[in-house]
């Protein structure tokens, strides 16, 4: 799996394609810390082209938005595709880390 990076200033947006297992989960935190330590203020993880996530990928994805939450920076899952949003909608987290959620702006 090659995730695919946009920087514009210091806001991100990580395209994760395919399946999100465990090692897909161990490259997703990678990026998300390399974007963090670049001086990262708003990080879009987009899964328009993810197939399923698992939970070790759920982990990544609320450990850093609450990290980001905490320090004032965005961190949000952005055009999740219906696979991924029906996940993220059976385990409760969509209205939290999706982009226009209950806590998510629109972009």
């Amino acid at each position: 799996m090659e995730i695919t990076k946009t920087i514009e200033r210091d806001n991100w947006e990580l395209m994760v394609p395919g399946r999100i297992d465990g090692a897909a989960a161990n490259q997703l935190e990678l990026e998300v810390l390399a974007a963090i330590r670049a001086g990262a203020k708003e990080i879009f993880i987009n899964l328009s082209q993810a197939e399923w996530i698992c939970s070790a990928g759920i982990r990544v994805l609320l450990q850093y938005y609450r990290q980001m939450k905490t320090s004032g920076k965005t961190l949000l899952v952005t055009r999740p595709s219906p696979g991924i949003s029906e996940i993220l909608e059976m385990t409760g987290f969509k209205d939290v880390i999706v982009e226009g959620g209950a806590s998510g702006v629109a972009r």
